[in-house]
């Protein structure tokens, strides 16, 4: 099914004055030193509220609470994922993020395909490369005694591991990475639309040669790839690759410049760490609760009440997960960080749109901090600097000066 956005009024008649949240989402979650704790501020009104500027300041429902988000993930038949305004918008072409954008029934086809490249077991065969790759990045600057951390690592280390799994070439890492930032946090929609353009470009090329010579199992299995009996059409295909991209390249690289930051102002969970490396599955469960950075969107299919809120058809709907995992309701302390504790988050999502790549994601988190536990003592904030961050569809660092010893 897809649904529409219908709503681009700023303030619907159908919208109760009560739950109106006159703000821009943006500029609100960059209040402060700290982007978790200003979007936070949130959970003081109401679970559902009505964001007048919620989106690159289109209007639209926020949700604040754990169970509402969850809910709102489950309940496809309200709340839809296969809604314009996204990649097909900015193409001009049919192409859905394959199989995000996709709702049950039919996103189980295209799950099946990318699945078996994904589990547990077929992930433990990445690890060699994925630690070499974190060791070679870490050489650059290990005996400088400091780096900044985003650029000398955070974006080419998730960048590198996709790049080779999707046997891409690392030397246009910069162009991808260039357009990926427009893609994702440009303001001028124009940007967005010839970034998007520019991605597509490459990608149709890439998966043109893959159809005729893969050179992969994973890209192998996506050009062979059944969907009810019969071969991934050309959209199809795009749309996997396209998903493959944008979410392998931002998310990973977003957290774990949050997690090095925690770790460099928390020196004595470093060292915990380091003296206890068997707790690290532990930590990269609570570091990714307490740093989720991801807002996905859902539209409304058809007129319907929601915890008492009438929601109309092709309304927008914007799910912060950060919001769910740092819900006072669910988690004591929810800004603390307490790897002792075992969250149930949804940091990848849950239901059907758990993430496909959620074990791939937390390996490199996992091997990325052991690397830098293992390479550095006293890792902390270089003296006299500041770290600066964003915010939009994805919270990330973008300076983190470090330095070591």
């Amino acid at each position: 099914m897809s649904a529409p956005f219908a709503t681009t009024e700023r303030l619907p008649e159908s919208v109760p004055s009560e739950l109106v949240w006159d703000h821009d989402f943006d500029t609100f979650t960059l209040e402060g030193d700290d982007p978790f704790i200003s979007i936070a501020r949130l959970h003081d009104g109401p679970p559902v509220i009505w964001g007048t500027e919620a989106n690159f300041k289109r209007p639209g429902w926020i949700l604040t609470r754990d169970d509402v988000i969850r809910e709102a993930f489950i309940d496809y038949e309200h709340f839809s994922s296969e809604r314009p305004g996204m990649i097909a918008d900015m193409l001009g072409e049919p192409v859905l993020l394959n199989p995000i954008e996709i709702d049950p029934p039919r996103h189980h086809q295209y799950r099946k395909i990318l699945n078996p490249f994904f589990t547990p077991a077929a992930i433990r065969g990445y690890d060699e490369p994925v630690r070499q790759i974190c060791r070679e990045l870490i050489a650059k600057f290990r005996d400088r005694g400091e780096c900044e951390f985003v650029d000398e690592f955070a974006v080419p280390f998730p960048s590198y591991v996709f790049l080779d799994l999707m046997d891409l070439p690392r030397d246009l890492l910069d162009q991808f990475m260039g357009w990926q930032d427009e893609l994702m946090r440009a303001s001028d929609p124009m940007v967005r639309v010839a970034a998007a353009r520019s991605i597509y470009g490459y990608l149709k090329q890439h998966m043109e040669a893959q159809q005729a010579n893969p050179t992969t199992d994973l890209l192998k299995g996506i050009v062979s790839g059944q969907v009810e009996d019969r071969p991934m059409n050309f959209y199809e295909m795009m749309g996997m690759f396209y998903v493959l991209y944008v979410g392998g390249l931002d998310t990973v690289y977003s957290t774990i410049g949050w997690i090095m930051q925690h770790l460099a102002t928390h020196p004595e969970l470093q060292q915990r760490l380091r003296e206890n490396p068997d707790l690290l599955p532990q930590a990269i469960e609570e570091f990714s609760r307490a740093y989720s950075v991801v807002i996905t969107h859902r539209a409304v299919t058809k007129d319907f009440v929601f915890h008492g809120v009438p929601m109309k058809k092709g309304d927008e709907v914007n799910l912060p997960i950060m919001l769910a995992n740092r819900d006072p309701e669910v988690y004591d302390d929810p800004h603390t960080v307490d790897i002792g504790r075992k969250p149930r988050h949804i940091a990848f999502g849950t239901g059907t749109h758990n993430c496909v790549g959620i074990n791939l994601a937390k390996r490199e988190m996992r091997i990325v901090v052991e690397e830098f536990l293992k390479a550095f003592d006293n890792i902390r904030i270089k003296p006299g600097e500041t770290p600066r961050y964003h915010t939009g569809r994805t919270f990330g660092l973008d300076y983190l000066p470090l330095t070591w010893g």
